[in-house]
């Protein structure tokens, strides 16, 4: 305990010394930044005073915090010499990989933003957040440069490792996500490619059409910090946390991508039905068709999802079969949510048709709808895949069909839930007397609702009951896997069957269990069982 509190207070002064330093040094760049062209053209250059200041605050804090810190940081070298066990300690891991990973997390958004500026605006003046993105990306540099005295960590220090690297890697997701889709760089850099920057400025002729080579600076600056850090996890051994997060984000590059491909059928649909749609609904400032950011996006993370989800076969910690059986039931249950919803706007657009209130729905809307069912039709197929491959390889697919039944199975129940509180909740308001506005379109909401709930549990409550998915995965494997007899081929035209009992007898060495386990001629009770029975038989002398 002791030693321990020595050590958290060594790294408590070193990382508050780095930081008061790197804050000092941010000063001064922004201050000299200031009499550069980043200032902008609308701001003046810093007063002497100001520069004074600057250098004179920066002299400072490098002194006192070279001498406390490096001190301080010696001390910290002396007692790993002592005790090889400091290089693995929770203290040094937590204080590193914290360090690090907010070094990352917001110097790479601020640099991308100040690159993103440079590619939007004639003059901006970004001298300042230029610096503070510098301090923080050298932040996490020194501090990367430290760990890498780090050789193996184990136990709580791991754990931190994997906080940083897994948890950095999905804020910048969220960052590419910010660039590429909601802020729809990739549709304004696309216009300044092939249109001169014209379609964003239809309503502003006199507007900076921006600068491509800083746009795509700033689009490249994030997703290479991003597939960075996808590299970084790449060696993980841990296989439940990389399915969590990498097919979280195998999801995530499912949903962007359809979403594209919903917004290509709606525009296909609106054109055939006789619309005339112009460029600037494509990639214009307001383009509502935008499918560009979508598909651009959606590929780029499912091909870097992909790539990560496939280190786990290489490194033999999930069988490649299994795999693709598991990219399967993520991209089905994707596609199922947007079929779902589509048929439930459908549904909900033909109550509004037959029971008319105020307005019925448009042919866009009716469009829009139907362009969202068939973007996730393909869904049907996939279910029925996963259910074939069930049903033959029981042992191998029980995870994706278990994994993708019960996740549609939950949608529905809570979508169900949902839609008949709405309705009780509209209809019992306004039966005393307190409607809420709209109240009758909201009934036609929740019953839409309930109906696609009800549809939901319906379709996969009795193949999850059949098929034993509420059960222990040893009892679903029973139930689905057939019985294979052993050496059934040779058996001649007036041969018995052999029994299952005279099977098991003929699998007497480890090797003979697990041949016939992998050829699923066995299930993974039985060959656990075996084996037991194995290892408690007496040994011959």
């Amino acid at each position: 305990m002791v030693r321990s509190l020595y050590r958290f207070y060594l790294y408590s002064v070193c990382s508050a010394l780095l930081i008061f330093a790197l804050t000092a040094f941010g000063t001064l760049i922004s201050t000299l930044a200031s009499f550069t062209p980043l200032r902008g053209q609308y701001s003046s250059a810093p007063g002497q005073a100001q520069l004074v200041q600057s250098i004179s605050f920066a002299c400072i804090a490098f002194l006192i915090s070279g001498v406390l810190g490096g001190l301080h940081y010696w001390l910290l070298r002396r007692d790993m010499k002592q005790d090889e066990q400091a290089y693995n300690s929770p203290i040094r891991a937590f204080f590193l990989h914290t360090l690090q990973g907010i070094g990352v997390v917001i110097g790479v958004p601020l640099l991308g933003t100040t690159f993103a500026i440079l590619g939007t605006s004639a003059s901006p003046n970004v001298s300042s957040l230029l610096a503070s993105a510098l301090s923080f990306l050298l932040l996490a540099v020194l501090v990367a440069l430290e760990s890498r005295r780090t050789k193996e960590l184990s136990g709580v220090a791991l754990v931190f490792q994997r906080i940083h690297f897994f948890g950095t890697q999905v804020v910048l997701l969220l960052t590419m996500i910010v660039f590429f889709f909601l802020l729809r760089y990739v549709r304004r850099l696309i216009d300044l490619w092939f249109f001169g920057g014209l379609t964003q400025n239809t309503y502003c002729y006199q507007c900076s059409v921006g600068n491509s080579i800083w746009l795509a600076i700033a689009l490249v600056w994030v997703a290479g910090a991003w597939i960075w850090y996808g590299w970084m996890t790449y060696q993980d051994r841990s296989l439940a946390t990389r399915l969590i997060f990498h097919g979280l984000g195998l999801a995530f590059g499912a949903a962007a991508f359809l979403d594209g491909i919903w917004l290509v059928l709606t525009w296909l649909f609106r054109m055939l039905s006789g619309e005339q749609i112009g460029v600037e609904h494509i990639i214009g400032s307001s383009g509502d068709l935008d499918f560009f950011s979508s598909l651009i996006l959606g590929c780029i993370v499912l091909a870097v999802y992909l790539w990560l989800l496939r280190g786990t076969v290489r490194q033999q910690l999930l069988q490649a079969r299994q795999l693709g059986l598991t990219v399967v039931a993520i991209v089905g249950g994707i596609a199922a949510a947007f079929f779902w919803v589509g048929a439930g706007r459908l549904l909900y657009d033909g109550l509004q048709t037959w029971f008319p209130i105020t307005t019925r729905p448009d042919r866009i809307e009716w469009l829009t709808s139907l362009a969202l069912a068939v973007t996730g039709v393909g869904y049907i197929a996939l279910d029925w895949f996963l259910r074939r491959q069930y049903r033959s390889n029981g042992e191998l697919a029980l995870g994706p069909r278990r994994g993708f039944v019960l996740v549609l199975l939950g949608a529905g129940v809570i979508t169900g839930a949902i839609g008949l509180a709405m309705a009780l909740y509209v209809g019992i308001t306004a039966s005393l007397g307190s409607a809420a506005n709209n109240w009758q379109q909201m009934v036609q909401g929740g019953l839409a609702t309930l109906i696609i709930g009800l549809v939901l549990v319906g379709i996969y409550l009795l193949p999850a009951l059949r098929e034993h998915l509420f059960k222990g995965r040893e009892h679903s494997a029973k139930a689905e896997v057939p019985r294979i007899e052993v050496g059934a081929e040779n058996k001649g035209a007036h041969e018995e069957p052999v029994a299952e009992e005279q099977v098991s007898l003929q699998l007497t060495t480890v090797e003979e269990i697990l041949d016939a386990l992998l050829e699923l001629k066995i299930t993974r009770g039985e060959a656990a069982s075996r084996l037991h029975a194995l290892m408690d038989a007496p040994k011959s002398e």
